[in-house]
């Protein structure tokens, strides 16, 4: 038994509330911080709270009464967000998971946008302009549409599976791992749902369909990482460093020392220790940006953290937990 309307609208405009807040805030913190993985949190976050204002219109304003082009302009818009969303999680998964290398995300981009075109001209020849959902006979092109959608989601799954498996090859064990695992394996469940409603637009009715639809786990999914990312924000401070956190250089001496940490890198993390941005720590040390990330990077991975946040919170603590 499902809930009423009113609450799924309810719920709906809430988590895109609780989106809109945490869409704003990876805003700020990608200004600040200019780093890739900054950047990609900032992309998944824009392009979910976009897509749920688009679907939020779709599923639950549009009806019969609706002029079909501009249904048929929103259901567009619709499925071009939901690749877009598709795509910054890929983005962000690759980046967390370093793999740039082996999973080419102009490839990617390219792969969701022909597969777009194609399935908005399929969709279209099959009557999508004329109807809601598409209820046609078989034929093939409600063939080929399906083989075209059943590929895309199984490709962005393997790409889920091949970072999962980087993430318990590559890092060591802690919460950053564990999280990084948990958005992995939730968007290979989630695509195991999108074939599962793909799969049923063409043999339920629209009733069952909006049933169906209300139980999407983006709804969830969403909701339940906002929260997450607020509290996040709320325990790092990404705005600004509070003073007592402001670590002693005894205390950074400690990290490197127990960590291994190069001299140019004990360098790096003094300055990140002290406030500065990657340009300015490169003008102070007269070295690239990229050769700043790259030092940045060789930090995270020697001291088992996520971010400078991490490594900053890790030095903070050094002489009051066991790190």
């Amino acid at each position: 038994m499902f809930l009423s309307n009113d609450f799924y609208n309810f719920l709906y405009i809430a988590v895109i509330i609780l989106s809109g807040i945490t869409f704003s805030l990876t805003l700020i913190l990608s200004a600040r911080e200019k780093d890739e993985k900054h950047k990609a949190l900032y992309l998944f976050t824009a392009a979910v709270f976009v897509f749920m204002i688009i679907d939020f219109i779709v599923y639950y304003y549009l009806d019969g009464s609706t002029s079909g082009r501009i249904v048929f302009a929103m259901i567009t818009v619709s499925d071009i967000m939901f690749c877009a969303v598709v795509t910054a999680w890929v983005y962000l998964l690759v980046v967390q998971a370093d793999m740039r290398e082996q999973i080419s995300m102009k490839l990617v981009i390219a792969v969701s946008v022909i597969y777009e075109i194609l399935s908005q001209i399929l969709s279209l020849m099959l009557g999508r302009y004329d109807s809601f959902m598409l209820h046609v006979q078989s034929g093939i092109g409600k063939v080929v549409l399906q083989i075209l959608n059943l590929s895309y989601n199984i490709a962005i799954i393997a790409i889920g599976i091949i970072c999962m498996a980087a993430f318990f090859k590559k890092f060591q064990k802690s919460i950053g791992r564990a999280v990084n695992l948990i958005l992995s394996g939730i968007l290979i469940g989630y695509m195991i749902w999108i074939i599962y409603w793909d799969y049923s637009v063409w043999f339920e009715t629209e009733d069952n369909l909006m049933s169906i639809y209300a139980l999407d786990p983006l709804i969830l999914i969403t909701a339940v990482f906002s929260c997450a990312l607020i509290y996040y924000f709320y325990k790092k401070d990404p705005l600004r460093l509070r003073e007592k956190e402001i670590a002693s250089v005894d205390a950074i001496a400690a990290i490197s020392d127990k960590y291994g940490l190069s001299q140019r890198e004990r360098e790096v993390i003094e300055l990140l220790n002290a406030g500065l941005s990657n340009p300015q720590i490169a003008e102070k040390l007269f070295i690239s940006e990229n050769t700043v990330k790259r030092h940045i990077n060789s930090i995270f991975k020697k001291t088992g953290t996520a971010n400078r946040h991490e490594v900053l919170f890790k030095i903070a603590n050094i002489n009051k937990v066991n790190i």
